[in-house]
């Protein structure tokens, strides 16, 4: 809507800058004055304008065409390896959405009188409740409030080296390591502010097709580089996980690698097993007889 309002304004002042150049000419009584040559500078006058508000568009656009999570991701870390995550939420916002099942991103501009749903995979969902898109919404008078969504690959998380100095104030936060489920991180960000302490949290779902035994869900906590646990709670069902967060951010389901086992594994597992079960059992015998032998 800006940009077609600047539009007309620019139209408007050409038409202006060619009323007030057929008058000079006909103050000035310019030989060459003629209703074509009047004509031929207006043109040019509108065309300049117009090629100088096409060009400001492209220097400045208002909004990132069909941006993909993996391009911009690369973008930040290269201006900022270690605190990259901040660049990533705000350009994200401005990416437009142009095929969902490829992009692995969903944007949406949702009523905060409603709940939001949205998933940039048939494998991520997020529910983001009533009361806290009203609580992101900047003014009353906002109708509507963007919620942006996007799968990244887990391996950009890295921890950085923590510093051996001691820290006088004890730290109750639970950091945890484990395998990401998946290899898979979910962002979500709504509005344009940082958000967290939620009084009704959101809910991700995380779908997984192997037999997890167990798992966690987590947040990337940017100042430490590192998963954390606080205000994520976990629920697992036979086909998802499913957490309740109170922020927003990055996420994702750390899994134990030795609790996960897959069926063709699980026989291997089953075969050796079974074989050293059969070979101590003979090894008994073989040594029963011996000492029947030897001392009866």
């Amino acid at each position: 809507m800006l940009l077609k309002a600047t539009g007309y304004r620019t139209s408007w002042s050409g038409f202006e800058a060619c009323d007030q150049t057929r008058r000079e000419a006909t103050l000035n009584h310019q030989s060459d004055s003629t209703p074509q040559s009047v004509i031929s500078i207006c043109l040019r006058k509108l065309n300049m304008k117009w090629i100088t508000f096409y060009l400001l568009t492209l220097c400045f656009p208002t909004t990132r065409a069909h941006c993909k999570p993996e391009k911009v991701s690369e973008e930040c870390i290269k201006e900022n390896p270690v605190m990259w995550t901040r660049c990533y939420g705000d350009k994200m916002v401005t990416c437009k959405q142009r095929n969902r099942m490829l992009a692995r991103f969903a944007r949406r501009e949702v009523n905060p009188a409603k709940q939001a749903e949205l998933g940039p995979t048939s494998n991520h969902e997020v529910r983001i409740p009533s009361s806290a898109l009203q609580r992101i919404r900047r003014t009353p008078s906002e109708e509507d409030v963007l919620v942006v969504a996007s799968v990244i690959n887990s391996t950009l998380f890295q921890r950085t080296p923590r510093s051996k100095r001691k820290s006088i104030i004890p730290q109750s936060t639970v950091r945890e390591e484990g395998t990401v489920l998946g290899g898979l991180v979910l962002f979500v960000k709504a509005g344009k502010q940082p958000v967290s302490n939620l009084t009704e949290p959101i809910q991700l779902f995380f779908k997984h097709n192997e037999k997890e035994n167990s798992g966690t869900c987590v947040f990337w906590q940017e100042d430490e580089t590192e998963w954390r646990t606080e205000g994520c709670y976990t629920n697992k069902t036979e086909d998802e996980f499913i957490c309740s967060c109170d922020r927003l951010g990055f996420f994702a389901v750390l899994v134990n690698p030795d609790l996960n086992v897959c069926a063709c594994h699980a026989v291997n597992v089953s075969c050796i097993t079974y074989s050293g079960s059969a070979l101590s059992v003979f090894f008994a015998f073989i040594s029963l007889f011996i000492f029947t032998k030897l001392f009866l």
